[in-house]
């Protein structure tokens, strides 16, 4: 495996007397397409957003590319690292294609974003099929289709690492499914990509690895295809699921 671009290191979080996360700690390579999973209020998006630099966290490091993230300006972490959250903060008067745009001002050598920069911002609408949207004023769109909206920012910005707070979150099924096979596709390239999920099949198609999060800390690390052999993370959400082999070979979950 390749030098690990997002590392962390024994980190934690509290909320004045409330521990949020606990002894944290694990990498991520270019390439890899990572889902973090767990139940409700265990640190997901807290973590998430730490590793954005967007909390610093009460303890512990997180460092990007060997440098310790407070050593980064937030120019320069812009630069490297795009971050779609879990809920919408933009004035919904915005034209969809102004928010791609968004996506590379970090990259922006003048005033206004060039015709190269149009051109990458569209190219990403496209991938995500939100382009038709890109005259549409933000609240206009239904949820799923600012959703899509979003991500084209994300992309947009051509980042080295993409942390996705539950990207799927208003997509239909086919969108969903495009959606993961975007994210694949951007692993492929290079990207690391580690999203928040709740959907476990979602995750075992088109993820390389699950991050387990249970009782503030990292409860499990399993490659996902491995994840038939090693079913003890599913414990973490329910006695009621099971992992078995589908047709095509993958991993999925059900319910008994």
């Amino acid at each position: 495996m390749s030098e690990p671009i997002v590392s962390v290191r024994d980190v934690g979080w509290r909320a004045g007397a409330v521990t949020v996360l606990e002894r944290v700690g694990f990498d991520v390579a270019p390439g890899e397409f990572v889902a973090m999973m767990g139940r409700n209020g265990t640190g997901k998006s807290t973590l998430l957003d730490i590793i954005g630099g967007l909390r610093t966290p009460t303890a512990g490091v997180v460092a990007l590319d060997g440098r310790p993230l407070q050593e980064w300006t937030s120019a320069d972490r812009a630069r490297v690292v795009a971050h779609l959250p879990q809920t919408l903060r933009a004035d919904l008067t915005m034209r969809a294609e102004a928010l791609v745009l968004m996506g590379r001002y970090a990259h922006a050598s003048q005033w206004f974003e060039s015709a190269d920069d149009r051109e990458i911002a569209h190219a990403a609408m496209r991938r995500c099929d939100c382009f038709q949207y890109r005259d549409r004023a933000l609240g206009t769109l239904s949820g799923g289709e600012r959703q899509r909206v979003l991500l084209a920012a994300c992309l947009a910005q051509r980042p080295r690492v993409l942390l996705l707070d539950e990207p799927t979150t208003f997509l239909d099924v086919d969108q969903q499914l495009h959606c993961f096979t975007v994210l694949r596709d951007e692993a492929k390239q290079g990207t690391a990509c580690l999203a928040v999920t709740h959907d476990m099949n979602l995750a075992l198609t088109f993820c390389t690895r699950l991050l387990v999060l249970a009782e503030h800390s990292l409860a499990h690390d399993v490659r996902a295809d491995a994840a038939l052999a090693e079913p003890a993370w599913l414990r973490v959400f329910s006695d009621r699921l099971r992992v078995d082999r589908g047709a095509n070979a993958a991993a999925w979950v059900r319910y008994q």
